[in-house]
């Protein structure tokens, strides 16, 4: 039998890499969103693996876990963990790296396999903070764009730049009008501003400076008239290979934070049908320049796991066009979880994966409320409606995680 793997849900892992330090804590309620929201590496795990927990779910809710198709995994604590005999795991497959995760993990490193501990990611380096970096990003977008002039990319001087200090973001503003300003290290649509007006505010300011104090640099760019955002998934394999998984549709905020992701989109549905057809074309192109350009990247040189690349179709002079690489996630997202719960999903079911914040209990009533409208049902094995929680909704909760289906597509 195969070893298992250990998961573990560390979304605050940018914000640990920016720090820098093995001792770092995130903020009380990112810790309580990490706390929460634990067990949803459960999608990605087989029957044989570990997820990491504190608070163990019930019964009741991994039964119903397993009625949808999921291999429930074994959910315990890190403690439990620590005490297995040496070489009895395989690989631990974290959200994402960070030097704190590394220490925290680093009693659990040492039960792995011999093949992990070869890995490039067994041991933080200094160099793999460029994983995480915008300026790397933006990097491989320049090598993009000049590599592949496509007149339906975006033009290279529409897109991002360093700055060092706010008076350049001004100088920015009165050329652009609108800005989205971003930190160096960050995740989720946190660490962005974006500026609508033409001066900065006290407000503005405040942060702008904060973020230089501590990363340095910030990257602005100007606001886009957005039409869609994306996601290319990929996976760097332990060869360094280059593996393309496919795309992903999400939803933000007004302000760029992240709420959810489509399950089985349907470009023609959200987009013209004669807008759907180019666009489609469009990302079978950009898949196939996104993965060639990683593969010559520092990305396949010094990770190993899954990484997202956030691009965008955008409006501009009436004509859809695309900015092919926003930012890259060298970490698991939102994006290929939602991919891998459509394996759960009837190919015929459209629906949406959200996440869920509110005061203690809320999403426990939500849950409730949604399950007696929505009751699940099943076509040919597979999930062709209803309302699923993806953690266990109970009083205590402030943040959740859901699948609500059942529109045809």
């Amino acid at each position: 039998m195969e070893k298992p793997n250990v998961y573990y849900f560390n979304p605050t892992c940018e914000l640990a890499v920016a720090n820098g330090s093995f001792s770092y804590m995130p903020p009380l309620l990112l810790q309580e969103m990490e706390r929460d929201l634990s067990t949803l590496p459960f999608v990605f795990a087989g029957r044989n693996d570990f997820v990491v927990t504190e608070k163990l779910p019930g019964t009741g809710f991994i039964q119903k876990l397993k009625e949808v198709g999921f291999e429930a995994p074994e959910f315990c604590r890190l403690a439990e963990l620590e005490g297995l005999p040496t070489d009895s795991l395989d690989a631990i497959v974290p959200w994402g790296w960070s030097p704190a995760l590394h220490f925290n993990l680093r009693n659990l490193k040492e039960k792995c396999s011999d093949k992990f501990k070869s890995s490039p990611v067994f041991d933080w380096e200094k160099e793999q903070k460029l994983l995480f970096e915008r300026s790397t990003s933006l990097d491989l977008l320049t090598g993009i764009l000049n590599q592949h002039p496509y007149d339906w990319f975006i033009d290279p001087e529409m897109t991002g730049e360093k700055v060092n200090s706010s008076e350049e973001i001004e100088a920015l503003l009165g050329k652009y009008s609108s800005l989205v300003v971003k930190a160096p290290v960050s995740s989720s649509g946190r660490g962005i501003q974006i500026l609508r007006k033409p001066g900065l505010n006290t407000s503005n300011k405040q942060w702008i400076s904060g973020v230089l104090r501590q990363q340095k640099y910030l990257v602005a760019e100007p606001l886009l008239d957005k039409a869609l955002d994306l996601s290319f998934q990929f996976q760097v394999s332990a060869h360094s290979e280059i593996d393309y998984l496919g795309y992903s549709i999400f939803e933000t905020s007004s302000n760029g934070q992240y709420r959810g992701t489509l399950i089985h989109p349907d470009l023609k549905s959200i987009l013209p049908e004669e807008n759907a057809v180019v666009v489609q074309e469009m990302i079978g192109i950009t898949a196939k320049v996104i993965g060639e350009a990683l593969k010559k990247s520092v990305y396949s040189k010094i990770y190993q796991g899954f990484i997202g690349v956030d691009a965008l179709i955008f409006r501009h002079q009436e004509q859809l066009r695309m900015q092919p690489c926003i930012e890259v996630n060298s970490r698991m997202n939102m994006g290929i979880l939602a991919m891998f719960l459509e394996k759960r999903i009837s190919p015929d079911t459209s629906g949406k994966f959200e996440l869920f914040y509110g005061s203690p209990g809320e999403f426990e009533n939500f849950a409730r409320i949604q399950a007696q409208n929505n009751p699940l049902r099943f076509k040919d094995g597979k999930l062709c409606s209803g309302f699923l929680p993806l953690v266990e909704p109970d009083r205590q909760k402030k943040f959740g995680a859901y699948i609500l289906t059942g529109e045809a597509k």
